[in-house]
């Protein structure tokens, strides 16, 4: 296990977390519980106490597809803190300019290796949404593909022709042969 100082986004200090697992980096953005709410935040450097006063408590994870700070920024936060005696909210909000944070958002996709098991879900609202998600237009796919493997997997029921739109027949999906599998793959990935 090994302990972080940890900047939090819009706190002035900075706070002690664990890593209990060792899969955390100093410079990388981090989500951590604060006042039971979940925070971002930079890992500003390692803390090699022992023990503590007060509860410590875990990293929860990495702030995906985000920026880590390298050594020398990490390096440079420090030194502004300490020579302008800034807080390293303010030092850090200079260096990473708002319209530069990366904001994410969660993605979910089926899971197409387990194809055989969703089929027998196929009247779930939430599998129904996801696969009407699925739709390219007639001319995009014909571009993207050949247009007689397009209207050979029209003709063959797997794919369908919804007001120039070409969409996935779910139910036919399982059945896909190997050769055909590269347009499902498009509409999946």
């Amino acid at each position: 296990m090994q302990y972080f100082d940890i900047y939090i986004d819009s706190m002035k200090g900075i706070y002690t977390y664990s890593d209990k697992n060792d899969e955390f980096e100093v410079g990388e953005n981090v989500i951590v519980p604060f006042r039971n709410i979940k925070k971002s935040g930079f890992i500003i450097r390692k803390n090699f106490k022992e023990s503590f006063e007060f509860k410590v408590l875990n990293i929860s994870s990495k702030v995906k597809n985000s920026l880590k700070l390298s050594n020398e920024q990490i390096k440079l936060i420090e030194w502004m803190v300490d020579y302008y005696l800034a807080s390293y909210d303010s030092v850090i909000k200079a260096m990473i300019p708002k319209k530069i944070k990366i904001s994410y958002n969660n993605v979910y996709s089926i899971n197409l290796n387990k194809i055989v098991i969703l089929s027998k879900y196929l009247n779930n609202e939430i599998i129904k949404y996801i696969f009407s998600l699925t739709i390219i237009s007639y001319g995009t796919a014909k571009t993207k593909f050949k247009k007689s493997i397009v209207d050979s997997l029209i003709n063959k029921n797997f794919l369908y022709k919804n007001d120039n739109n070409i969409c996935v027949n779910i139910k036919k999906f399982s059945e896909l042969k190997e050769e055909n599998k590269e347009i499902f793959d498009y509409f999946y990935k």
